[in-house]
């Protein structure tokens, strides 16, 4: 897998969007996360599985933060789940960790997306 690619997967369960982030977070790849995202976000709350995300850069920090924006906007939330560590110190460094849930694992991941609004 190249830099500039980035496998963004989603199945509907219930209310719920799964999606599922395969790659690398980008400049090449940011815009096609935010599309496929915000598109499950006005019809419902989404999961970010982001187990197998290999490398978030600041463009991929600013792509979570539109994201953010839009969930507020839609009324529907983003919960994270699988979060690699090298990801999370992204976060921590860019002053974003506390931007979304963040669920244990998939189960506590619906419970959060399918309560109220945020």
């Amino acid at each position: 897998m190249s830099l500039d690619d980035l496998v963004v997967a989603t199945e509907k369960i219930d209310t719920v969007y799964v999606t599922k982030l395969q790659g690398n977070l980008n400049n090449f790849t940011a815009k096609k996360c935010v599309l496929s995202v915000a598109s499950s976000l006005k019809h419902g709350s989404v999961i970010l599985d982001l187990e197998e995300l290999n490398m978030v850069t600041t463009q991929g920090i600013q792509a979570f933060r539109t994201l953010s924006e839009e969930s507020f906007l839609q009324k529907h939330k983003i919960v994270l789940i699988n979060i690699p560590v090298s990801v999370r110190q992204a976060f921590q460094m860019a002053g974003i960790k506390n931007l979304f849930p963040v669920a244990t694992n998939e189960e506590g991941a619906f419970k959060m997306a399918s309560r109220g609004v945020r």
